[in-house]
């Protein structure tokens, strides 16, 4: 076997059994809200005003809203004492409630570091099609070209309620893309990238985002917790 594929591949089955794994431990809840009693107090309102948010029926509904110049992404946010470099992980369940979603519209959580998102896990209209996204990386190439960005390709599946809460899992200063459990108690991991090193001023964000906010349409979001 190529060195260079044994390696690449060896880590990857290293990275893949670390992170599914990580529910199987003993977990400390860093933050929990059902939104079934209210919105936490510790939610901050990052580019949004209080009308931009809702609790409806046991959860939390956020107004699709343009980016602007100062926020990039506007979210609901949660600082939690953490550090990039342990293991934590935010999970939350994300729908479309009433009004479809148009082209470009996107929702669901973020690592924050002060205001700023580091990484996102979020479902997203692409062309008509509701996707899970960032996609999943695949290898295109032969043996011997995994250094080249130009082999590889990005796979984008279908945001089925059956696989599952969207999850953000921090790990040694990486952070991965995950869904589930699954009604079939699986989980799936899609996407992983290095992050910044930071060890305060960190969080979690709740985000629904489009190119256009004239017409109103909201997303709603249940059960959202961060555990480490």
């Amino acid at each position: 076997m190529n060195r260079t594929l044994f390696s690449v591949s060896m880590i990857t089955c290293i990275l893949f059994l670390a992170v599914n794994s990580s529910h199987c431990f003993s977990e400390e809840v860093l933050f929990a809200d059902s939104f079934d009693q209210g919105l936490s107090e510790r939610w901050e309102l990052v580019g949004l005003s209080p009308e931009d948010y809702r609790i409806r029926e046991g959860g939390l509904e956020i107004r699709i809203r343009k980016p602007t110049a100062e926020h990039a992404i506007p979210m609901l946010k949660v600082k939690l004492p953490f550090s990039t470099r342990q293991s934590v992980i935010a999970t939350v369940e994300v729908t479309v409630d009433g009004q479809p979603l148009q082209q470009g519209d996107s929702a669901g959580v973020c690592l924050t570091y002060q205001d700023r998102c580091l990484f996102s896990a979020r479902k997203e209209n692409h062309h008509g099609y509701w996707i899970l996204s960032p996609g999943q990386v695949e290898f295109i190439g032969r043996p011997g070209e995994e250094g080249n960005p130009g082999k590889y390709t990005v796979r984008y599946w279908p945001a089925d309620e059956e696989f599952g809460p969207l999850r953000i899992v921090v790990r040694q200063e990486y952070a991965y893309f995950q869904v589930g459990p699954s009604k079939k108690k699986e989980f799936k991991t899609f996407f992983h990238s290095a992050i910044t090193s930071h060890s305060a001023d960190l969080g979690f964000g709740l985000f629904a985002t489009g190119n256009n906010d004239k017409v109103e349409r909201w997303v709603r979001f249940d059960h959202f917790e961060v555990t480490r």
